[in-house]
């Protein structure tokens, strides 16, 4: 695929497998990536091998880190951390029946259990970092690491068919290209 180098392409990875949740020692931010998701990390470099990267971005939870970390290596540049790269919150506290909680958000894009954030507003803030680091890099290709339901809402803001069902089936890790001419943002092959 030939890019125009006036757009700006960005890669968007869903990080690759973590610990499970609630595994002794870890929380959300520090849950790292299995001997799996390590090996998953490494894969993605290889396969982005011939891609030029300008630069790197990630949410502060770990897992996603170490995700784009041997693509960043691999090119020595620094991985800038986003705090609103951070996955959404669903609840401050354990939902036993969270995938409930979540169907009926993606339904219902004001619904949030209390305290939670709802999709609408989890939605505006991942779209408010992409248009941010596209202020910032008029072209090129940057890589943007997150967490799979932060993503799905924003592939949701800009193509037709992102739903708890494509959520749902993102496998881990997942790579998604937006590019951005001008003033909006598409998903490549829409």
């Amino acid at each position: 695929m030939a890019i125009d180098e006036r757009s700006l392409t960005v890669l968007l990875v869903r990080h690759a497998e973590p610990v499970a949740p609630g595994t002794s020692g870890y929380d959300e931010f520090t849950r790292p990536l299995t001997v799996k998701g390590l090996r998953d990390a490494e894969q993605l470099r290889d396969e982005h091998a011939s891609t030029q990267i300008d630069a790197a971005f990630s949410s502060p939870y770990i897992r996603a880190r170490q995700t784009i970390d041997p693509i960043a290596r691999a090119r020595c540049l620094a991985i800038a951390t986003i705090e609103d790269l951070r996955e959404r919150l669903l609840s401050p506290t354990e939902l036993p029946d969270w995938r409930s909680h979540l169907r009926r958000s993606w339904e219902d894009f004001d619904y949030a259990p209390p305290g939670g954030e709802s999709g609408r507003v989890a939605q505006a803030r991942v779209v408010r970092v992409l248009d941010t680091i596209a202020s910032r890099h008029s072209g090129g290709t940057v890589i943007v690491a997150s967490h799979g339901n932060l993503i799905a809402l924003a592939l949701h803001a800009f193509m037709a068919g992102v739903d708890y069902g494509f959520w749902e089936s993102m496998p881990m890790p997942a790579v998604f290209t937006l590019m951005r001419n001008g003033s909006g943002w598409r998903c490549a092959g829409q």
